[in-house]
């Protein structure tokens, strides 16, 4: 695994002063973990954005704080972000001790491509996007690769438990948590048009009409009186 480096100096600046040290390319930071008290920090704003884009949460960063001669091997833990304009606003790193099992969330990534989605005939549900694992810092994985080629028909799924990690990892996730599964093609309802909907509506019973008397009629009943 490539080690990433980022040179940083100790920060005395607190407070109100923060936004000044904002304003002149550097970004607050503190490096904090179970062994040691919490180290206030400040890292060039353009170095920072490169380390973080390299390491995510899962790559170690070698910390090289200005006047110390051994780096302090950390965990990206929480980024803040200006709400605005999304600038760097904070930055907190976990430092680890070498000898110690760590947890961390590691990404998923996928490659290939599965023959049934590529076919039309189904498509791919995804799980979770990340798995928790447990490991020694110095066996730390960037990420978990699937291929996706041996997804042939729908049904076919990958979970958890079908993972192949390094003897070293430990998986802390449920081994039948899904990862990807093919699933049938989703089948849209038709709407009955307005007209046959109409034609099937049960028929109202036709209207008796009374016809008022003739003139020939009342004649009639006239001369029957007298």
């Amino acid at each position: 695994m490539e080690q990433i480096e980022l040179n940083v100096s100790p920060r005395t600046v607190i407070g109100k002063r923060i936004g000044a040290l904002r304003r002149s390319g550097s970004v607050p930071a503190v490096l904090y973990g179970r062994h040691q008290e919490p180290v206030h920090l400040q890292a060039n704003d353009r170095e920072l954005m490169k380390v973080l884009v390299k390491a995510g949460s899962s790559h170690l960063v070698a910390l090289r704080i200005a006047g110390e001669a051994e780096p302090h091997m950390a965990l990206v833990r929480e980024i803040q972000r200006e709400p605005i304009k999304g600038n760097l606003w904070h930055v907190d790193f976990y430092g680890v001790s070498m000898t110690e099992e760590i947890t961390v969330e590691v990404p998923i990534r996928y490659e290939g491509t599965s023959p049934a989605a590529a076919l039309n005939e189904g498509i791919l549900t995804y799980g979770s996007d990340t798995i928790e694992i447990e490991c020694l810092p110095g066996d730390l994985i960037d990420a978990v690769v699937i291929n996706l080629s041996g997804l042939l028909k729908v049904g076919d799924a990958i979970h958890v438990s079908d993972l192949k990690l390094p003897t070293t990892v430990k998986v802390l996730t449920n081994p039948d948590d899904l990862v990807v599964r093919v699933t049938h093609l989703a089948v849209e309802e038709v709407e009955a048009p307005v007209a046959v909907a109409a034609a099937v509506t049960t028929l109202a019973e036709p209207e008796v009409i009374k016809k008022g008397k003739t003139e020939e009629e009342e004649e009639a009943e006239e001369k029957e009186k007298k």
